[in-house]
């Protein structure tokens, strides 16, 4: 396949966008969960930046314009939610959804492994704006890269549309969406926060319009670990440019460049069949750093990647066009073991989002083109260096039908992708279709399935069915889901090194369940999932069957409304598919605080009883400590 005569055809085409508006600060389709929601825009903006929605910024009588999220039927966590989030990463924002959880390596920095709809590593496309950030070499991602002061909002799309967008099918999606807002005036935010053990974050982020038709937006963070187990710290430097250019009311140009720099101690856990040699009592050593010993004492990953992208938003009638321009350079390098270790990844992209929206009528045709060239390198204690590289093209589409009938009371939407690779004989495909009924805006119920191609003809067959309740101040959420893999699903990286875990084959049936409940001052979260596997399905052992997130807090509006007030206790609970790992439990104690609307305070006592386990094997979880932080709106 000719990837520039391609890349020219979706050129060609329209330019695509976010309705027009005028909204300010943060501004995205951000609802709690709109899983059920009918075609809309609904529009919010981050809580600390509410001083300015009564002030209309106009450009030269230009409007801007924004991303629109994949599907406005996904589950949404806005920023309003984050902000009185008790978390230190990108990773610890998942936590309002009921269908994820975080496998948790303990010490700060790890690759903690993100589980949505029971999918791990390899199962889950991780998206920015709508743009892959996949390693295209391991088909995974390490969330602590995504840099989660930039995050507006996630949007989580439902499992029977997790293959449907990007390049590659995954069963499970996340699209990050970033900040894109405007303010009368230059606008300059400061987080930081310490915790022990040497933790550290800090975050700056300026934006400001100049010349009457640009905005420029700035971010950049650390983070600093010292660690506790030996080889367990972590650096990180995080920076983000975005210039926009208003050209017109009907098209916007946005340039933007990241780069990421990390380095972590791969210490890879503390080393229990050293420590059986010594002693019967494994616990007595394995939760002491000083005596613990670890299984790699010397080995490093070092991280870093450049991200550069040309955007073109527009608005043309019913007509909406998202067109990127993009390349990716990554690489980790793997050092301190007798054979050193390195992947680099290129990647040049072009992808496009085409929709046509009438009153009663949604129709999308998504595409991308990429070119790819992944090399690994390593050093054999035999044969002596190495390399091996791969070079090839992707292509994919996907068109998107959707019905408004009776009002938006009743949603049917059908979807199809193709996907071809210059590398293989024949193309990959994947079709579903899902429903929303909405009920006296009470209830909303939503159902859909999906059946996809991975490479080498391996299937896999997707169910949801849901149904939301939000009146007052309830919300209530169950999903009940079906994965059936019909071979054993394997990363890219699978075939070239084969010590990366696949996607387990077989099948898997899950439930969810969100609660959320605020009477008087006293509000009630809870999240709960449930994952079964087939009695003939090969699985880890440690895999994580239940899990509880719940958490009882007072709310109030204190002092002259100048103190918007979420403090309580959470508690997080696992359980095991094996019994010999036994159930585990902590409780943690969070205050947020939103001082005036510019300015938030942080205090968290984490494990408050001290106790002493682990979520991966052997990875112990952190002691008992406090973190406190501050975000502060400064010159605006």
């Amino acid at each position: 396949m000719n990837f520039f005569l391609v890349s020219v055809i979706l050129v060609c085409s329209n330019l695509y966008s976010q309705e027009v508006g005028t909204t300010v600060a943060d501004t995205i389709k951000t609802l709690t969960d709109s899983s059920f929601v009918t075609y809309q825009d609904t529009l919010s903006s981050d809580t600390t930046l509410t001083s300015t929605k009564d002030s209309l910024v106009k450009v030269d009588t230009l409007y801007p314009l924004y991303h629109n999220p994949f599907y406005n039927v996904s589950f949404f966590i806005n920023r309003e939610t984050i902000n009185k989030l008790d978390y230190r990463y990108t990773g610890d924002l998942f936590a309002p959804a009921g269908f994820s959880y975080l496998k948790d390596k303990g010490m700060i920095g790890q690759p903690n492994e993100l589980i949505l709809y029971g999918n791990g590593f390899g199962g889950i496309g991780f998206f920015s704006d709508g743009i892959l950030f996949n390693n295209r070499y391991t088909n995974m991602l390490d969330i602590n890269l995504i840099q989660n002061e930039l995050i507006d909002s996630i949007e989580i799309l439902p499992l029977p549309r997790g293959f449907l967008y990007g390049a590659d099918s995954y069963i499970a999606s996340v699209n990050f969406i970033e900040k894109d807002f405007i303010t009368p005036a230059p606008y300059t935010r400061i987080k930081y926060y310490e915790g022990p053990e040497g933790e550290a974050f800090v975050d700056g982020i300026f934006n400001a319009s100049f010349l009457n038709k640009f905005n420029l937006f700035f971010d950049i963070t650390n983070r600093n670990f010292d660690g506790i187990y030996r080889n367990s710290d972590f650096s990180i430097w995080q920076a983000n440019v975005k210039l926009k250019y208003f050209l017109s009311n009907s098209i916007n140009l946005i340039g933007s460049y990241s780069l990421v720099s990390s380095e972590l101690g791969f210490f890879g856990g503390v080393d229990v069949d050293s420590i059986s040699k010594i002693t019967s009592d494994i616990n007595s050593v394995l939760f002491d750093p000083l005596q613990a010993p670890v299984i790699n004492l010397i080995l490093r990953q070092e991280v870093s990647w450049d991200k550069f992208k040309l955007r073109a938003l527009g608005k043309f009638g019913e007509f909406h066009s998202d067109l990127n321009f993009y390349y990716h350079s990554s690489q980790e390098k793997y050092s301190g073991i007798p054979s050193n270790n390195e992947i680099k990844n290129y990647v040049w992209g072009t992808g496009l989002r085409q929709s046509y929206s009438p009153s009663f009528l949604n129709i999308e045709l998504n595409g991308v083109l990429e070119k790819r060239e992944l090399n690994y390198y390593f050093v054999d204690t035999i044969s002596g260096f190495q390399r091996e590289k791969t070079e090839y093209n992707v292509f994919s589409v996907s068109p998107v039908f959707s019905l408004y009938l009776l009002d938006s009371i009743l949603i049917p939407s059908f979807f199809y992708k193709l996907t071809s690779y210059s590398n293989l004989n024949s193309s990959l495909h994947g079709f579903g279709g899902d429903v929303t009924f909405r009920v006296l805006n009470l209830l909303s119920l939503y159902g859909g399935i999906s059946r996809f191609d991975f490479l080498y003809d391996l299937e896999t067959d997707v169910y949801e069915i849901g149904a939301r309740i939000e009146y007052d101040k309830l919300f209530a959420n169950v999903r009940l889901y079906r994965r059936e893999n019909n071979y054993p699903v394997l990363s890219f990286i699978t075939f070239v090194l084969p010590t990366s875990s696949p996607v387990s084959a077989g099948k898997l049936n899950g439930v969810s369940a969100d609660l959320t409940y605020d009477f008087w001052k006293i509000g009630l979260e809870g999240k709960f999932n449930y994952n079964s596997f087939d009695e003939n399905q090969t699985h880890n052992s440690s895999e994580i069957k239940m899990h509880v997130h719940g958490g009882i807090f007072y709310k109030d509006i204190l002092f002259n409304r100048n103190l918007d007030l979420k403090t309580g206790f959470v508690l997080k609970y696992y359980d095991f598919e094996s019994e010999n790992l036994g159930s585990i439990y902590q409780i943690d104690f969070t205050v947020a605080g939103i001082i005036q609307q510019v300015a938030i305070v942080y205090f968290s006592w984490e494990n408050l009883f001290g106790e002493q386990y682990f979520i991966v094997p052997y990875y112990p979880m952190r002691e008992r400590g406090i973190r406190f932080g501050l975000a502060w709106e400064l010159f605006n």
